[in-house]
C-alpha cells in the first residue's frame, strides 16, 4: 500500500469510528439502527476512498489537463450518490427511533424505476479506475449488446456494485485483473452483472461463513475490511427480488454474480 492509500485508509477509519461512537452515545438508539449505521458507514466508505484518491491527485497537480474534467465528473456523480445514501439513512433512523412509526421497508416502491445498469457499471468502473492504475490492476468492462434496463432501485444497485468492486480491488494483487460484465443468461431467463477478480480466492472452509457479518481479512494491499460488504449485497439482492452468487477457488480468484430475473427487465 502506498502513502496515499495509507493516509486515505486512516482518514476513513477515523470518520467511520467517529460516526459509530457518536451514535452509540445516543441513549435511545436501538440495535436495528446501529446495524443500519454500520452498514451506512461501510457503504459511504467505499466511494469516498476512491474519491479522496482522485481529489488528492488533482490537488497535488499530478492529474493531466485532459483528466481534470472527467475526474471532477466522477467525484460529482459519487457525491450525489453519497448524498442519496445520507438522506435514506436519515429517513430510516428517524422512523426507527420514533415509537409511533414502523421502520421503513427495505424497498420503497416509489424509488423503483427502469435503471440503465450499463451506466451504473461504467460509473463504478470510472470511480475505481485510478485505484486500479495505482495498484497495477487491469480493470476491464464488458457489456453484452442490447443489455436491457432493470426495473429496480438505482441506489441499491450502486451500493451492491461498489461493495463488490471494493472487495475485488482490495484482494487482487498487483498484476492481477478485475473484470465487470453485464450479460444475458438465456438459459436461466435472467440478466446478470458479474465481477470477477484474480485475487487469492476464498478458502473452501470460509465460503459457508462468508455471508456472516464482521468476518474480516487483511488484503495484499494492507486494506482491512469490515466484513460487511458481501452480507450487505446479499441483503440488497434478496430485497430487490434477485440473488447473489459467489464462486471462488483459493489462489485463483472470486466471481460474484448479481442475477435478476427477466421479468425485472425493460427493453
Amino acid at each position: 500500500m502506498n502513502s496515499n492509500d495509507e493516509e486515505n485508509e486512516r482518514e476513513m477509519r477515523d470518520v467511520e469510528a467517529t460516526l459509530v461512537k457518536a451514535l452509540q452515545d445516543h441513549a435511545g438508539l436501538k440495535d436495528d439502527v446501529m446495524a443500519k449505521v454500520k452498514q451506512f458507514a461501510h457503504d459511504i466508505k467505499n466511494p469516498l476512498t476512491a474519491m479522496i484518491g482522485l481529489s488528492k491527485l488533482m490537488k497535488s497537480g499530478m492529474t493531466t489537463a485532459d483528466k481534470i474534467q472527467p475526474n471532477a465528473e466522477i467525484i460529482h456523480q459519487s457525491s450525489v450518490r453519497i448524498l442519496d445514501l445520507c438522506e435514506d439513512m436519515l429517513l430510516h433512523t428517524e422512523a426507527a427511533l420514533n415509537e409511533n412509526r414502523a421502520t421503513p421497508k427495505a424497498i420503497d416502491n416509489d424509488k423503483v424505476q427502469d435503471v440503465d445498469a450499463v451506466e451504473i457499471i461504467e460509473e463504478v468502473a470510472a470511480l475505481y479506475a485510478e485505484m486500479a492504475r495505482e495498484r497495477d490492476i487491469n480493470l476491464r468492462v464488458e457489456i453484452s449488446e442490447n443489455f436491457p434496463k432493470i426495473h429496480t432501485v438505482p441506489a441499491h444497485l450502486y451500493r451492491a456494485l461498489t461493495n463488490i468492486m471494493s472487495n475485488a480491488m482490495k484482494f487482487t494483487p498487483a498484476g492481477g485483473e478485475v473484470a465487470i460484465k453485464a450479460e444475458i443468461d438465456d438459459l436461466d431467463d435472467a440478466v446478470i452483472l458479474v465481477v470477477r477478480d484474480t485475487g487469492g480466492g476464498i478458502p473452501a472452509t470460509q465460503i459457508p461463513h462468508i455471508l456472516q457479518p464482521y468476518k474480516t481479512t487483511v488484503s495484499p494491499h494492507g486494506d482491512k475490511g469490515t466484513g460487511l460488504g458481501l452480507p450487505i449485497v446479499n441483503q440488497l439482492m434478496m430485497a430487490l427480488g434477485g440473488k447473489m452468487e459467489i464462486h471462488s477457488q483459493e489462489h485463483e480468484g472470486t466471481t460474484v454474480t448479481l442475477r435478476f430475473p427477466k421479468k425485472m427487465t425493460r427493453e
